[in-house]
Parts: structure tokens; C-alpha cells; sequence
């Protein structure tokens, strides 16, 4: 009885390692980078993310005003990379890299989130429409690379705030994101 309680267990366990080894991506993840700010690494991750690209950027950045980062971005531009870069358009910092690269001819837009409510100010005598904010911080290289997290691209980012960066090497999460990207696309604007 012993015995072939012991054999029923061995059964059990090789047929469930088979059937877990068998499952793609389950026992081994996406290779994985982290970067934690401030002056973790982020920003220079980036820009060698950046500057490895071969064929596509898509970016979609609440703000972005980092020097160094849209160097590399010009860089890439300048290499034949199709760059598509989309911010937030509530509002956009003086220091915001979107009319410098604009300029450049790099691919810019804005945009917004869903509109809230329209309301009537107390100040003035027409409606005021708020929208919400396009919050997205991601980059999608080359259909197979996604940088994603909290982290900024900004200075502040760098040296003060604490964020944090992922880079995941999976075209099946860069898809996802992607898709994510062209539907934001379709809403922007240029300023």
C-alpha cells in the first residue's frame, strides 16, 4: 500500500513538471531590467534603449523636458528611426522637448485624457471643459522592447524623485502596448 501510494505521488508529480515545462513563458519570464530613481540609472537606460533602435520608437510621456533623452531621441531620428512621440497636451512645461524636436521634423503630438464634465466658471461667463490627463510613461522600441513604470523623463525625475523604470524584452507585452499607442494617436493634436 505504502508502495504504490509513493508511485501514485511520483506519477502525480512528473506529469504536473511536464505539464508546467510544456506551458511557454511560465517558468521563464521576460528578460527584465529595473531601475529605481533618483540617479538609479533610469534616464541612461533609456538612452541606451534609444539609441538601440533600429526601425521604430513609440512614446507616449505625461512630460517629458530631459536633455539627454531627447538628444537620443534626435540621435535616432537622425538614423532613419521612425519616431512617434505623444505628451500630455493640458498642459506643457516651458522646458518641454515636444516644440524642440517638433522642430527637428520628429514626429510629435498631444493629447488628453477623456473630457470631464463642462461646467460653468464662476470667473467667466463661458463653459470651461477639463479634461483628464494623458498619464501614460511608456516606450515601445523596435516592436519587442517595452519601457514602462512611473519614472518621468524628466531632471526632476533623475535627481530627485523617486520612480521607478521597467524594460521588458517581450513583443508580446510591446504589442499590447502598442495597441494601446495607436488608439491614443488617433485623438491628438499637433500645437
Amino acid at each position: 500500500m505504502k508502495i504504490d501510494c509513493l508511485f501514485r505521488k511520483k506519477i502525480l508529480f512528473l506529469v504536473l513538471l511536464g505539464f508546467f515545462l510544456s506551458l511557454p513563458g511560465l517558468l521563464a519570464a521576460a528578460p527584465t531590467e529595473v531601475y529605481f530613481s533618483p540617479k538609479g540609472g533610469a534616464e541612461v537606460a533609456l538612452e541606451k534603449l534609444i539609441d538601440s533602435a533600429k526601425q521604430d520608437i513609440r512614446a507616449a510621456l505625461y512630460f517629458f523636458t530631459s536633455r539627454p533623452l531627447s538628444a537620443a531621441i534626435l540621435r535616432a531620428h537622425k538614423r532613419g528611426v521612425k519616431i512617434q512621440v505623444i505628451i500630455d497636451g493640458n498642459r506643457e512645461s516651458d522646458y518641454s522637448k515636444g516644440f524642440y524636436l517638433r522642430q527637428r521634423g520628429v514626429d510629435v503630438r498631444y493629447a488628453r485624457g477623456l473630457p470631464k464634465k463642462a461646467r460653468k466658471s464662476k470667473k467667466r461667463k463661458y463653459q470651461v471643459k477639463n479634461y483628464g490627463l494623458m498619464h501614460h510613461k511608456f516606450m515601445v522600441v523596435d516592436d519587442k522592447t517595452l519601457a514602462t513604470g512611473s519614472y518621468n523623463w524628466t531632471a526632476s525625475a533623475e535627481k530627485w524623485n523617486r520612480e521607478n523604470l521597467l524594460i521588458i524584452k517581450s513583443s508580446s507585452l510591446a504589442r499590447k502596448y502598442t495597441a494601446e499607442f495607436k488608439e491614443v494617436w488617433e485623438s491628438t493634436f499637433i500645437k
